[in-house]
């Protein structure tokens, strides 16, 4: 019974979490493009670093407030520079993927923003799969994961308005 429940409640958060990976993802590469284009003197892995800054703070914003909704148990203060520095490792494997593909689909290891702006792009969309992985995976159990509590079973949640049970020993001192 279990089992079918966090399978939903995971399978609703990945959809999320790629919902707002799509919106950062629009912004990543939109702000990539617009530095490929108005500042072709920069390195492509400049123009995508830059890039990646946007992108990130977006989706650190929505998957804490709507993916996760987290944002009562633990302070942004302490989750943003988690979340920068899960991403930062994303956006190596996102570096080194896209140098891959770009070394497959032209054959040379030197690419420029000039004359390669469209497969450098192109190359840089086919690594988004495989860094979602490692994204969505950091985020889930490190960024984003709720405290661990201090050393006891968890406990149920106790509604605010409901009186806290008494112990048997209360109980029969009680009558």
């Amino acid at each position: 019974m279990r089992q079918p429940f966090i399978q939903a409640l995971l399978q609703r958060r990945i959809f999320k979490f790629c919902v707002v990976g799509a919106s950062s993802t629009v912004i990543d590469k939109g702000v990539f493009w617009v530095l490929m284009t108005a500042f072709p003197f920069f390195p492509w892995w400049l123009s995508q670093s830059i890039s990646f800054a946007f992108g990130v703070t977006n989706g650190f914003f929505w998957n804490r407030l709507w993916t996760f909704k987290s944002d009562a148990h633990t302070p942004m203060k302490q989750q943003y520079p988690k979340f920068v520095a899960s991403n930062a490792i994303g956006l190596a494997l996102n570096l080194l993927i896209t140098k891959g593909f770009l070394i497959l689909f032209t054959g040379h290891a030197q690419h420029n923003a000039v004359s390669d702006k469209t497969i450098i792009l192109i190359a840089s969309l086919c690594a988004v799969p495989l860094v979602v992985i490692w994204n969505f995976t950091a985020s889930r159990l490190w960024t984003f994961a709720p405290p661990k509590s201090s050393g006891g079973p968890p406990q149920p949640p106790i509604a605010p308005d409901a009186a806290p049970l008494a112990s048997p020993q209360q109980a029969t001192k009680s009558r």
